[in-house]
């Protein structure tokens, strides 16, 4: 920004005019501030204030699941120092590595002598009254206090989905605030599907031929996907496999399927075969950016209903498991069909595949990330990666 407006006063001075060879000169004197800047401020605050001093509040599968995002992001600032737990069997024990200090009545306490300043409540069942009023003290010493859903959507780029609630999913992502944003995003994907039509039409013709040229069959391949509130569309999409490749039924695709032609696996590799699906934003069934459509084959699976089991404490030490509620096969999937598919999303460039159940699940986590920041820069962000994807391929950078 800085080297725009210093060519704006040099080509265009509106007084003096100014030697045109000190450009080269500011822009080597900006450059060198604003490393030097960089270095300056990486060294005195990211050392001691943006050091974030974590207490993981429950040492069970939540907690483990935090613990593990912290470790797996050593570079977020964030050192967790320790666990808080009201089972006796844990206090005083080491669980991956780090200690239970104590229960919840010393919170205030540990948060004080461990100079903690960031709290995170990994509990999922209903929260004591003592540990409510040690949560509370906390909040109002000046300790950061989060929940565990929150700080791992922050540390992951993904939704904990096995550890939130509907009322979660509400109050954490308002679509209020984002009228104007969708409003625009609609806009915006039909000018842009039209203009990259215009740019790309030389690009259908020598595509089409490749792929005739490679492998019997037409070039598009057209399938029945569900869209925004699972209202169903045609997708088109160039012809990637060979003929007939569901011969056998409905089957999950995989990177290194076998299905796939060769033509096919370069246009997958490039994202060319997605071209065609500027037809499909022009219709309004889709937009660049958002889940992948998926089959209803598939959908209906995941929206299952199963029962969901969880232990109730019947005194110091009993307890029994029982039904307390039903849950879709992957939970929270119907959020999904929330907005419209796109061609490009935050889970196909963080994660590129699903050929299972559990892989779909892993998905949906990136999925709800979006759903739930949805947002230009984030759109932004979603470009570039996909711009690097196509450039150098899937890497450690794209999980």
């Amino acid at each position: 920004m800085g080297t725009v407006i210093v060519i704006v006063l040099f080509y265009f001075p509106l007084g003096v005019f100014v030697g045109r060879g000190l450009l080269i000169l500011a822009f080597f004197f900006f450059m060198g501030m604003l490393v030097l800047w960089r270095i300056t401020f990486s060294g005195l605050a990211l050392q001691k204030r943006l050091h974030k001093r974590l207490l993981i509040v429950g040492a069970g599968s939540c907690g483990s699941q935090l613990l593990q995002a912290v470790q797996e992001h050593p570079h977020s600032g964030i050192m967790a120092i320790g666990f808080v737990d009201d089972d006796p069997r844990k206090v005083g024990k080491e669980i991956q590595g780090l200690p239970v200090l104590g229960d919840s009545s010393r919170l205030t306490e540990l948060v004080r002598e461990h100079q903690v300043n960031l709290v995170a409540l990994a509990i999922t069942h209903e929260k004591s009254g003592v540990l409510l009023k040690e949560v509370v003290r906390v909040d109002f010493s000046g300790c950061q206090v989060l929940d565990m859903p929150s700080l791992y959507e922050f540390l992951a780029g993904k939704i904990p989905i096995e550890h939130i609630s509907d009322i979660w999913f509400y109050f954490s992502s308002s679509q209020n605030r984002k009228f104007y944003y969708r409003r625009l995003k609609g806009l915006g994907d039909g000018l842009l599907a039209i203009l990259y039509l215009i740019m790309t039409f030389p690009l259908f013709l020598v595509i089409s031929l490749a792929i005739k040229l490679d492998s019997p069959g037409p070039v598009f391949f057209r399938q029945q996907r569900l869209g925004k509130d699972g209202k169903p569309f045609e997708i088109i999409k160039f012809r990637t496999m060979v003929e007939d490749a569901e011969r056998d039924g409905p089957q999950w695709a995989s990177q290194d399927d076998s299905r796939i032609t060769r033509v096919g696996r370069i246009l997958r590799k490039l994202r060319l075969d997605e071209l065609p699906q500027l037809l499909n934003i022009l219709k309004g069934d889709m937009s660049f950016i958002g889940p992948r459509p998926e089959r209803e084959v598939f959908v209906s699976t995941f929206q299952q209903l199963v029962p969901v089991f969880r232990k109730r404490r019947l005194g110091a030490n009993a307890a029994v498991i029982k039904i307390c509620d039903y849950e879709e096969q992957v939970p929270h999937y119907s959020y999904r069909l929330l907005v419209k598919p796109g061609i490009t999303g935050w889970a196909q460039v963080m994660y590129p595949y699903a050929s299972s159940q559990e892989e779909t699940r892993e998905k949906l986590k990136y999925d709800l990330y979006y759903i739930k920041n949805m947002g230009f820069f984030l759109d932004l962000a979603i470009l570039l990666k996909t711009i690097r994807i196509v450039l150098f391929g899937h890497d450690k950078f794209a999980r």
